[in-house]
């Protein structure tokens, strides 16, 4: 049956066409006109409300369509840590519906020059406290952007431009204010690991940042004026997501530079408003459970939080619960990645209670399909494990510029996780293990082959293959053994400095074994089997790095 709706509009297409178009830059538009003095972000020395931030973003825009950049043509990175101001360029690329590229200032410069190459940026916004990589960036073959800096950096090049002073020279009011940006615009490129080292960026649509919104706001059952104390790195989903979502619900964003657990504690005792979630990582427990303990262990000193945690199958149950407690918080598990947002999540554990066994399983979110699929790609029945494959509007768009990529990991609007998951006989799902061989330590993804890499380039060393190794602070962290015909002959030391010189220091191995190639265990194929090196005995000798 077909219905006729008489809008007195003689174009009914476009007209419905342009007014469902609501994008990032929309949201803190409307914000500013509904909820003007409300708080949008608070630092520990400063704070903007919804019409000042607003106000802030429209300078910006304006101050970058009067240098010349094109809306939804010109690229954009951003260097910096956690600050109000990665909010202000984030909000404004998106109203000029520009793509911008999140990086990882962790990465060293192989991996950060890639990553900015990839998204080739007509401008870089960095920090002062990241400026010494404007060097890098500069050094590249590929890119040669305007750089603008938030503070005086004292080293800073002279081509830099300082980023208030950017601000001054465009006005407050609504850039493009006749152009309507496509929901599918790319918003945000975020980079995750690439099984061969390089990361690889995942493109964001506005659509997809929204549908994100909405799921964690169904899973976690947050309500209006929710307030989020985004510590993890915002180049991450647990920062750049939560952008939106805190928008969404009208609340309080607070950016605070790394773990810091007196500012942590601090928010969590004077947040005006709940909390929508407290990210967790292997690692921080025992860090946030120690300034918890200093501070109160009352949890009517603390303001109302919605869950806490993340993925706690690699957690220390026990740690969590004293935390949960304290905090009078329930935990919740999750699983998620950078290119669907989350996919699954368990039910909320009690506070105090120690979330193992079933209270683990975790069921569909509501935005998502979820599919177990064996080596063959055909579904597994219940009570069988496969390979954990999704779909639905909180994907992103694919990978910027690798084919490749796109071609192995998406089919037909599916993504291949590459984790592997078992479907439980009441509809829920248990982590297993995962397909491609990767590192959780932290909270960060590591893969084995850019460490084995940068080992082998070792002139005494034949083979080399990491494996994880479980630890009780990070969850999980990469040991790495290497094969000489002298093993005697080879330093640690230099291996670990090897290995430093080309990666992030978060992916430095903490165990090194040194042995011959005749040692390893290997398949019909010639490949070494890295289950099996798993099992292998540790001792105190093999440890180079104990953080």
């Amino acid at each position: 049956m077909q219905y006729n709706f008489d809008l007195g509009i003689s174009d009914q297409a476009t007209f419905v066409d342009s007014t469902s178009r609501f994008t990032v830059g929309d949201l803190l538009e409307k914000r500013a006109r509904t909820d003007s003095d409300a708080v949008a972000v608070r630092e520990s020395d400063r704070e903007l409300t919804y019409a000042e931030l607003d106000a802030r973003v429209n300078r910006l825009a304006n101050a970058l369509l009067n240098r010349g950049y094109e809306p939804e043509e010109s690229t954009f990175a951003i260097l910096s840590e956690n600050r109000s101001e990665f909010v202000e360029v984030m909000y404004a690329s998106a109203k000029l519906g520009c793509l911008i590229g999140a990086q990882n200032w962790r990465l060293e410069r192989t991996e950060l020059v890639h990553c900015v190459e990839t998204i080739d940026p007509d401008v870089v916004f960095v920090s002062s406290q990241h400026a010494d990589k404007i060097e890098w960036m500069e050094d590249g073959d590929e890119t040669d952007p305007e750089y603008v800096v938030f503070d005086d950096a004292p080293d800073e090049p002279e081509s830099t431009v300082a980023y208030e002073r950017l601000l001054e020279s465009g006005a407050s009011s609504t850039p493009l204010p006749s152009r309507r940006i496509d929901p599918e615009q790319g918003y945000v490129v975020m980079y995750t690991s690439g099984t061969t080292g390089l990361p690889k960026g995942a493109v964001l649509s506005h659509r997809a940042e929204f549908a994100r919104a909405h799921q964690v706001i169904l899973d976690y059952d947050l309500e209006k004026g929710d307030s989020y104390p985004s510590w993890a790195p915002m180049f991450h989903m647990g920062g750049i997501d939560w952008i939106v979502t805190t928008a969404v619900l009208g609340g309080t964003y607070y950016p605070i530079d790394g773990f810091d657990g007196e500012r942590i504690v601090e928010v969590l005792q004077t947040a005006e408003s709940p909390l929508s979630w407290l990210i967790l990582f292997p690692g921080m427990l025992e860090r946030l459970l120690d300034r918890l303990e200093s501070a109160s262990t009352d949890p009517a000193d603390y303001q109302d939080i919605r869950s806490v945690g993340a993925l706690l199958d690699l957690m220390n149950a026990e740690r969590l619960a004293h935390i949960t407690e304290i905090l009078d918080a329930p935990a919740q598990n999750t699983y998620g990645s950078t290119e669907v947002g989350h996919a699954t999540s368990g039910n909320k554990v009690p506070p105090g209670v120690e979330p193992t066994g079933s209270r683990l399983d975790k069921a569909e979110s509501p935005f998502i399909q979820v599919k177990l699929v064996d080596e063959d790609g055909s579904r597994v029945e219940r009570g069988e494990s496969g390979e954990l494959v999704v779909r639905g509007p909180t994907l992103c768009s694919g990978y910027l510029d690798n084919r490749d990529a796109n071609r192995d990991e998406f089919e037909d609007g599916w993504f291949h996780t590459g984790d592997l998951v078992t479907w439980n006989q009441d509809g829920t799902y248990s982590y297993v293990n995962r397909r491609k061989y990767l590192i959780k330590s932290g909270g960060e993804n590591i893969y084995p082959a850019e460490i084995e890499t940068a080992l082998l380039e070792h002139e005494l060393v034949d083979d080399a293959i990491v494996v994880r190794t479980p630890d009780e602070k990070w969850g999980e962290v990469p040991r790495a053994v290497v094969g000489a015909d002298d093993p005697d002959a080879v330093s640690k030391t230099e291996l670990l400095e090897l290995v430093r010189e080309e990666l992030a220091n978060y992916k430095l191995p903490h165990y090194i074994q040194v042995v011959e190639p005749s040692e390893f265990p290997r398949s019909t194929t010639g490949k070494i089997v890295r289950e099996t090196v798993e099992e292998w005995p540790l001792s105190d000798e093999d440890r180079v790095r104990n953080v």
